[in-house]
């Protein structure tokens, strides 16, 4: 009976042990989900910004070429004048052969713009998203206001499993994810400046008063065992 009253916990150690389970589980998740909300507005401005750049660099190749096309035309318009002009005093017969040099000149002319700008088909469009998902992934884990509340979070992950083998499991998981709720709000207001409602006060006041029980009926069942 000795050795039975030393192996349990005190009871401000074994609240303490999910409240901090409780910390790295809630109050975490909204700086992660901040860190999260920045960097994708971060990656849309860039992607916004390359857009534009290579549109303007696309309209000023398109007037760049039209005005190359407009050149090459008119000096093929001159030649060809030139050609079927007659001199002064001599009569210009057109035959097959004239028929055929035009036809040649026609396939000759520039290519329009158009056909030259088109995009080839996408080769591999999973494997492009794969590689996009990828650096997106090691960008967001290389920004520190991710990384740190995403190894805490993990940390309590493992703080849970230790509990589980130490602890009842019917008080372990409800005790952990109600405290998670409660420092969840916390979190909320604290990051994001969001007001609590009184529904919500009303709640978290009631998971408390769950906790309290869960804690007062653990330590009656451990004296009426002794």
């Amino acid at each position: 009976m000795a050795d039975q009253e030393t192996d349990q916990p005190s009871t401000f150690n074994y609240v303490l042990s999910f409240l901090l389970v409780g910390v790295a589980w809630g109050f975490t998740t909204p700086f992660i989900r901040r860190a999260a909300a920045d960097f994708n507005a971060r990656q849309e401005a860039k992607r916004e910004q390359g857009q534009g750049q290579e549109q303007d660099q696309t309209q000023a190749g398109d007037s760049g070429t039209e005005g190359t096309e407009e050149q090459e035309l008119m000096s093929v318009n001159e030649e060809s004048d030139a050609e079927t002009t007659p001199a002064p005093g001599e009569e210009h017969t057109v035959n097959a052969d004239d028929r055929g040099d035009s036809s040649e000149e026609d396939n000759t002319l520039p290519t329009p713009a158009w056909k030259k700008h088109a995009s080839p088909p996408a080769s591999s469009w999973v494997k492009t998203r794969l590689f996009s998902l990828f650096w997106t992934v090691v960008n967001l884990l290389r920004t520190p206001a991710y990384l740190i509340p995403l190894v805490i979070n993990l940390t309590g992950s493992i703080w849970f499993f230790i509990l589980v083998g130490k602890h009842e499991l019917s008080l372990t998981v409800p005790l952990s994810n109600s405290s998670a709720f409660l420092f969840t709000v916390l979190g909320e207001w604290y990051v994001e400046r969001k007001v609590i409602a009184r529904e919500t006060w009303l709640g978290m006041f009631l998971v408390l008063g769950g906790i309290a029980l869960c804690v007062y009926s653990k330590n009656q069942s451990g004296n009426v065992s002794i």
